[in-house]
């Protein structure tokens, strides 16, 4: 024969039903929730090559560093391959400096943007002019590569593609 519920066992029982009943509503709320934070969170990326101003030669093995804009707060460094080829992703959306750290070269500080439309930069080819480079030189080409910058706002930048004789 059964024994009756006593009021503890069923306050008990009717506590448990609630929380269960509970968690399950919660979790169906968060996994139709995920899909839609997916299509929000979109993320960018960005590429680049980086290059000697003097010798033309791509720059291996160089810190690539990333800030935020808004505080220089650091976000991301990734160092270019044995071609001078780097790319950063997985990037939230906003806008960054752009920094090399490459010992006996000037800085170069462009500032890129990530949104919805334009989740990639492709910096195409970014010339780092060593620091002994005479003043005269290092206008010329730094009036050189702002005629042929790709993208605007940066400085210096070189076409992609180079013809080698």
């Amino acid at each position: 024969m059964a024994t009756p519920l006593s009021f503890h066992s069923y306050t008990i029982m009717k506590t448990s039903v609630a929380s269960c009943t509970l968690l399950g509503l919660s979790l169906l709320l968060s996994v139709s929730v995920l899909p839609a934070q997916a299509q929000s969170g979109q993320r960018g990326s960005l590429s680049g090559r980086l290059f000697d101003g003097q010798t033309q030669e791509p720059i291996p093995h160089a810190n690539v560093v990333l800030l935020r804009a808004s505080d220089n707060c650091f976000i991301k460094s990734v160092e270019t391959d044995a071609k001078g080829h780097f790319r950063a992703s997985n990037l939230p959306l906003g806008q960054y400096k752009f920094r090399t750290t490459v010992l006996g070269y000037q800085a170069v500080n462009p500032q890129v943007a990530f949104h919805a439309r334009q989740t990639h930069v492709a910096l195409g080819s970014v010339v780092l002019v060593p620091l002994n480079t005479p003043r005269a030189t290092q206008a010329t080409k730094l009036a050189w590569a702002r005629r042929s910058s790709a993208v605007a706002g940066l400085e210096p930048v070189r076409p992609a593609l180079r013809v080698r004789s």
